[in-house]
């Protein structure tokens, strides 16, 4: 009986198993008809839409490797194509929306918060924290963090971003009419302020050499190289190649870098025995990362580095952008630079301190440049979502788990929207104008759940950098540099850099 037994268990063991696996098979089969069935959706949309040229195999992929096609098409898609228009990335179709209000029951609700596929394509540039994390992940570290971006925080940093624009400002010369490129001294000022309020590594005038050893300024955006030879998007392929070994001894390299600042601060806070809520105006973000860490088990070491590594990225490329966008803009258009430059007396009187909390909520004007500046050149000029359920925008209903683009750059244009879109206008953004205006027409931070955690830290970064500035040069345009040639990178970039000529800035009388 015993061995009878025995023979009929093992028996009854194997038929489970093999009903295991044809359940998981079947389940397998059923989420491959859904994938297939969500595709076919979408590929029947698609054809039905209008769109630019595509080639064979690639379809717009090349279009991504072209910035004079990418801004073109920036600035003519809505009235080529409309409110909605298709794209391919290959074999797979992509939906561009353009009209705020179609954007905003995108962008507003919490079904549509996953980032698309590509995304996975950009840690080395965007790290793999909040940008782009997706689901419960996403959720929950969102929430976590949140309150370490309130306002009352934030006013610790501004001492931060007036010692870093001071050394900026102080290592600037008068120039004569050749001028100079601003760019990387801007770019180097917004690695400083990462360094002090992200890391707490201090910077002084000495700070060269935190400069040139961080790792966070030595990324590659391999996206569009393997988005034109559509082999490397399988991953088991591209890990074969040299610019795959090469992504992932920079990935170590930020990942080991954010690990020792990790370690240094907790030794620091260890010694001088801070509390997570001591002293907020001397702490970094990394002190209250390891205060989430200390208080919720689930945050850990992994999610501090990785929520590290995103802020250094995404921080700097952004603001650096936006920064030499607005120097420019501002050199150009002299009316604009000296009505900012007299809301600037009135705050200071004629003082070179740092500003207060109230001080740069004072600076309304240059927040309207700023602004105008973001509307122009906005950082980042492309934004992607997967779609949680059906949206119907229009006639066309587009399908769960479309991928959808949608383009602050091509947004920013709509001349129904905004008169003389290129016109650099920053009375668009005083109150009057503002109101009555759709949310989702302007939108260089994003908008809705997922919009920028470090929006109004940018603003007062760039409010306090450009106060210090403007309150010691005068800016002007240098002639035959003056145009802004636009390119790609992930953020918007100025080709060849910002040319600006400067010269001391006299006391107004």
């Amino acid at each position: 009986m015993a061995a009878g037994w025995s023979v009929s268990a093992g028996s009854g063991e194997a038929w489970a198993g093999v009903a295991l696996a044809a359940c998981a098979a079947a389940a397998a089969l059923a989420a491959l008809a859904l994938l297939c069935a969500g595709w076919l959706k979408a590929v029947r949309l698609a054809r039905a839409l209008p769109g630019p040229p595509t080639v064979p195999l690639l379809g717009n992929a090349l279009t991504i490797t072209n910035h004079e096609e990418l801004m073109h098409l920036g600035r003519t898609a809505y009235e080529l194509f409309g409110g909605v228009f298709r794209a391919w990335v290959t074999i797979f179709p992509m939906f561009v929306v353009l009209e705020p209000e179609a954007i905003q029951k995108i962008l507003s609700s919490q079904k549509h918060t996953e980032k698309i596929s590509l995304y996975r394509l950009l840690h080395n540039f965007l790290g793999q924290g909040l940008i782009t994390s997706s689901g419960e992940e996403w959720h929950t570290h969102r929430k976590l963090i949140q309150p370490s971006f309130h306002i009352n925080i934030l006013e610790g940093f501004v001492t931060t971003f007036y010692d870093c624009a001071n050394i900026f400002v102080n290592r600037l010369q008068p120039t004569g009419p050749k001028g100079v490129n601003i760019t990387s001294y801007i770019n180097n000022c917004v690695l400083n302020i990462l360094n002090e309020s992200v890391l707490g590594i201090p910077v002084d005038e000495k700070e060269t050499k935190a400069v040139s050893e961080t790792p966070f300024r030595k990324g590659k955006v391999v996206v569009p190289h393997r988005l034109v030879r559509p082999w490397l998007l399988l991953n088991w392929v591209y890990k074969l190649t040299e610019d795959a070994r090469k992504e992932m001894q920079h990935k170590n390299d930020i990942i080991e870098f954010a690990k020792k600042a990790l370690e240094e601060r907790r030794k620091l806070r260890k010694e001088a025995n801070v509390s997570p809520t001591a002293n907020p105006e001397k702490k970094c973000l990394l002190d209250f990362l390891i205060g989430i860490n200390e208080n919720n088990e689930d945050f850990t070491d992994e999610d501090i580095v990785n929520e590290v590594c995103t802020f250094m990225l995404a921080g700097q490329d952004s603001v650096g952008a936006a920064l030499a966008f607005a120097v420019i803009m501002l050199a150009k258009h002299q009316e604009e630079q000296e009505r900012v430059v007299e809301e600037l007396e009135s705050i200071f009187n004629g003082s070179d301190r740092i500003p207060t909390r109230q001080d740069l909520a004072a600076m309304r004007y240059l927040e309207q440049c700023l602004k105008e500046t973001l509307r122009l050149y906005p950082s980042v000029p492309i934004m992607a979502r997967r779609l949680g359920h059906d949206v119907t925008i229009g006639k066309h209903t587009l399908p769960k788990g479309a991928e959808i683009l949608i383009s602050p750059f091509a947004v920013h244009r709509l001349k129904h929207i905004y008169a003389n879109p290129e016109t650099f206008d920053p009375s668009r953004f005083c109150q009057e104008n503002v109101e009555g205006r759709n949310p989702y027409a302007y939108i260089p931070f994003s908008a809705g759940p997922r919009n920028c955690i470090g929006y109004k830290f940018s603003m007062m970064e760039m409010k306090t950098v450009l106060s210090v500035l403007l309150r010691k040069y005068k800016l002007e345009p240098v002639p035959g540099k003056d145009v802004v040639d636009l390119k790609y990178r992930l953020t918007l970039r100025s080709k060849g850099g910002v040319w600006v000529k400067l010269s001391p800035r006299e006391p107004l009388q």
